[in-house]
């Protein structure tokens, strides 16, 4: 499991005080880009072996500007062309969970602008990540 801190921002919050809805995309996107940084050497943006394709979100609890939140980031499904992360944004101190979500990504050659299968060196650490989250 991949474990990014979130620093809450003043432009996170929305009129209420709490961390606007369309915000938690982004703290999912850290996730998904401490994966990058852990599994790959990224030099250009056309380097991302990935495109998004589907999101799915449940907000559980709103999160508040003082809250010390985390995401947890896992493989959760691996298929031919497409795997599947699953993500659980805690608090860092209770634990107690504000928002559960999945996306699902396509691995994809920016350069030749064409959705392939996983490679075997990416699934092993795909598999790796899956395994680590179990």
């Amino acid at each position: 499991m991949i474990i990014t801190k979130l620093q809450i921002r003043f432009n996170d919050m929305d009129p209420m005080q709490r961390v606007n809805n369309a915000t938690y995309s982004s703290y999912l996107e850290l996730g998904r880009l401490d994966f990058c940084n852990k599994y790959l050497t990224i030099r250009e943006l056309s380097d991302i072996p990935f495109v998004l394709v589907r999101i799915e979100m449940d907000i559980v609890k709103s999160l508040l500007p003082l809250h010390n939140a985390e995401v947890h980031t896992s493989v959760s499904r691996i298929g031919t062309s497409s795997w599947e992360f699953s993500y659980e944004i805690i608090d860092s101190d209770s634990s107690e969970i504000y928002v559960k979500a999945k996306s699902t990504q396509v691995y994809f050659d920016y350069r030749l602008q064409t959705k392939m299968n996983i490679p075997d060196d990416f699934r092993k650490n795909l598999q790796a990540e899956m395994k680590n989250s179990l």
